[in-house]
């Protein structure tokens, strides 16, 4: 009788193995057991570089891709030795393709390649953590014509490193940001306050805190008491200790989240305690992920953009497309925009008229 034991493991190397039983004179263990990936399935985004797979096999293994399948997923190594515990590097590409990829690699034991495998599976995604496609070009300057000049620099994975924003002489904001990838915590440096928060292979906060300031998402909730799904409507808030708390209330009804999904919220309210302004948004069929910064922060003038939505640091608040009208109550809200574009699909320029004020944002990449 031959014993076969054999796993595709998600949990850990100390596994109890799966058994069966095969008709054959020779006895022999074969099997695999990984400590990670924790799924058989696992998601990247475009701009993710590395991982790593951490197996146990019980015999001599191999490990190669699906045929069929592009090399922009690659392992550092792809054979070993029985009972060795191996950490592998897992390389990838960055996604410039705009659509999604897959790669499969399936470890194999050497001698019983047909009895004993198991496989996993990367799915890389169309779009960066921040929702940009992976092709986005990375903005490096955007001059407005009211004297306003914002310069950006980023990291070779697509991510803000700094922001510093003047207006006619005027410092307006000058934030640094720095990822930690050995600890997977973000800290960014905004004029004298330090805010930290851990991210995973979003590179994304969750809630940026600091001694006195916190940045991020919060609930809404219906009649004070009943949460709202993320998906229907959430806040983005500037809180910080003895002054007034600044909300962003995005209404989206229902829509998709998902990291490649298209979504747009119907409605903005931007609040101060009491002071609310209400805005019913209309939307352009221009792409907002064709270039590294969310664009549709601008549409407010310079003094009111947001630097951390801006740099898109909450994707969820990264409306997929621009902004062509913003309608307040009165007419004298109405906020009208229109753009064009270069030939990447990247924003040119955008012109943003109101109260009867024009302001042309020009981009440099």
């Amino acid at each position: 009788m031959k014993r076969l034991s054999s796993i595709i493991c998600l949990l850990a190397v100390s596994a109890a193995l799966l058994t069966s039983c095969l008709e054959t004179d020779e006895p022999y263990n074969a099997g695999f057991a990984f400590r990670k990936p924790a799924q058989a399935v696992n998601t990247v985004y475009a701009n993710n570089i590395v991982d790593s797979i951490v197996v146990f096999s019980y015999g001599t293994w191999t490990a190669g891709l699906s045929a069929g399948q592009s090399g922009w997923c690659t392992l550092d190594r792809n054979q070993g030795n029985a009972g060795t515990i191996y950490s592998i590097p897992v390389r990838f590409a960055q996604n410039t393709t705009d659509n999604y990829r897959t790669a499969t690699y399936t470890f194999r034991d050497a001698t019983h390649p047909n009895d004993s495998y198991a496989s996993v599976l990367y799915w890389q995604y169309a779009t960066r953590g921040d929702g940009a496609l992976g092709s986005a070009a990375d903005v490096k300057t955007i001059t407005g014509s009211d004297g306003s000049r914002f310069e950006i620099s980023y990291d070779e994975q697509h991510r803000p490193t700094s922001l510093y924003l003047n207006k006619e002489g005027a410092n307006l904001c000058n934030l640094t940001l720095r990822f930690n990838d050995a600890d997977s915590i973000l800290t960014v440096v905004d004029g004298v306050n330090t805010l930290r928060a851990a991210y995973g292979n979003d590179y994304q906060p969750n809630l940026l805190v600091g001694e006195v300031d916190t940045v991020g998402y919060y609930a809404q909730y219906y009649d004070g008491y009943y949460q709202a799904s993320a998906n229907y409507a959430f806040n983005i808030e500037h809180r910080s200790y003895g002054k007034i708390t600044k909300r962003y209330a995005m209404k989206l009804g229902g829509q998709s989240l998902l990291p490649d999904s298209l979504h747009n919220a119907d409605s903005l309210r931007i609040g101060t305690d009491h002071v609310v302004e209400s805005l019913k948004l209309v939307y352009s069929d221009t792409d907002n992920r064709r270039q590294s910064v969310d664009v549709n922060q601008l549409i407010f003038g310079t003094e009111e953009c947001d630097p951390y939505q801006l740099l898109s640091l909450f994707r969820y608040a990264r409306n997929s497309n621009i902004v062509s009208q913003a309608t307040g109550k009165d007419d004298d809200e109405r906020i009208t925009v229109s753009a064009t574009l270069n030939a990447n699909r990247s924003v040119n320029t955008l012109t943003v008229t109101r109260r009867g004020q024009q302001v042309v944002y020009t981009f440099e990449y």
